[in-house]
């Protein structure tokens, strides 16, 4: 029981102003979503002051709330033993859900602390077999869940007008081929590019060496964001590093629309069809562009085929994480443990 009298229930918490994939998932699990920030700008100097205030503003929501279980996307890790504290004081337990940023290089340091979390966690969710390997190597008990398949409205329809247009879902991190993107874009004249995100982030001269049938669309609101992805053709997302899920090929699949995506071996297995693999490369990005108009209506076609496989897939990991979650830690033994495959 909490402070109130009420049952113990489930939170999932992010050091983050809004993730749709946390949104989603607290969604199916009738838990309460709470993102925990603090300072509008982030940066690498006043990253401490904002993990000091952001690990009290958690402590103060989970003293509050008791929740029996509680989810905390990992990085930063510091949210992760935020709540590994609490735990320890107040007792419950939580769910570690380690996206493939958590073992980036910037976060070795921090690494022992990463290992101690990972074990102390019920649950490790991680979402490829790579990953899986080295928390189970840290002694953690893990599950892979790849798949988020999101409800995403329709709200008001975009008219885009004639001619094929690509969404780029972007975050303008490091390991994001920009660049390159923008180079196939101008041998693409005929192809219109909606780049997504805060490009503010991003060089003002790569900005201005765009051309005119680039558009930066900045950081869209929910409704706009969503109508964008309904009217477009097609899904772009490309990323630098090998054994990374995206939350844009996650909203690509909820809407079934064909896919542009870097030619990772993880990505292949994932999406076998109604996807474009692609090099980096300007010339290989363009080239994958015109294969997909070209063979629009297949993609599409398998676009589908992925949207209801990956349906079967989310609906077992909801009803497996349900079960997860509503277990109390004196059944531990009980618990139904992650499926081998997984």
């Amino acid at each position: 029981m909490n402070a109130d009298g009420a049952e113990r229930g489930t939170v999932f918490l992010k050091w983050f102003p809004y993730d749709k994939r946390n949104e989603t998932i607290a969604a199916a699990l009738g838990a309460e979503c709470h993102f925990i920030c603090s300072l509008k700008r982030r940066t690498p100097w006043n990253a401490p002051l904002r993990y000091l205030a952001q690990a009290f503003k958690t402590l103060f929501l989970l003293w509050q709330k008791r929740p029996g279980t509680i989810l905390v996307t990992n990085p930063p890790v510091f949210a992760a033993a935020t709540v590994a504290l609490h735990c320890t004081i107040f007792g419950g337990r939580f769910i570690m859900d380690s996206h493939s940023g958590a073992l980036a290089e910037r976060w070795r340091l921090f690494q022992r602390l990463h290992r101690l979390v990972a074990r102390k966690a019920a649950l490790v969710v991680i979402t490829n077999e790579t990953f899986q390997a080295v928390y189970r190597g840290w002694g953690a008990q893990t599950r892979i869940i790849s798949d988020i398949v999101m409800k995403i409205p329709h709200g008001t329809p975009t008219a885009l007008g004639d001619g094929f247009h690509v969404m780029v879902i972007c975050s303008f991190d490091p390991d994001e081929p920009i660049a390159e993107i923008l180079a196939a874009a101008a041998g693409l004249p005929e192809v219109s590019f909606m780049v997504t995100g805060n490009f503010g982030r991003l060089d003002p001269e790569l900005i201005g060496s765009s051309t005119p049938n680039v558009t930066f669309t900045g950081f869209l609101p929910d409704d706009e964001y969503f109508a964008l992805l309904h009217a477009c053709q097609a899904v772009m997302v490309l990323v630098d590093t090998e054994d990374t899920m995206q939350q844009g090929a996650y909203e690509a699949v909820s809407v079934k629309k064909p896919m542009v995506l870097s030619d990772w071996r993880l990505l292949r297995e994932s999406y076998p069809c109604g996807a474009v693999f692609v090099a980096n490369e300007p010339e290989s990005i363009k080239a994958g562009v015109r294969n997909l108009i070209e063979h629009y209506d297949e993609y599409l076609a398998g676009a589908e085929r992925v949207y209801r496989e990956r349906v079967a897939i989310w609906e077992e990991n909801c009803r497996f994480l349900a079960g997860f979650c509503t277990e109390t830690p004196a059944g531990e033994e009980k618990r139904p443990s992650p499926s081998p495959h997984a």
